[in-house]
């Protein structure tokens, strides 16, 4: 993708991906699984970025949301973030 919108709904993609797997501590398998969605502008950012970003999610997760900030009115993106977590039930939110 080419904006922070875009580049928001990629992390959250990781994340639920991660959560369905059982993977959302490993921060080395989300890093890991985001590198294979990497394509054209993307793949060439993130080749370019140290070993030690490229196989942490935290780390490249700030790297991505540096690379491409969120939209301005993060307003409506918080909005849409609570009432998607209000949708789940309590056993699908794991803190």
């Amino acid at each position: 993708g080419t904006s922070g919108a875009e580049c928001e709904d990629f992390i959250q993609s990781i994340r639920e991906t991660a959560w369905k797997e059982g993977k959302l501590q490993d921060a080395l398998w989300m890093a890991n699984f985001a590198f294979l969605h990497f394509s054209g502008h993307a793949l060439k950012w993130h080749s370019d970025l140290s070993p030690d970003v490229k196989q942490d999610w935290d780390k490249l997760e700030k790297a991505l949301l540096e690379r491409w900030p969120p939209p301005a009115d993060e307003s409506d993106s918080e909005k849409a973030q609570v009432k998607k977590l209000l949708l789940l039930s309590p056993r699908q939110i794991v803190i």
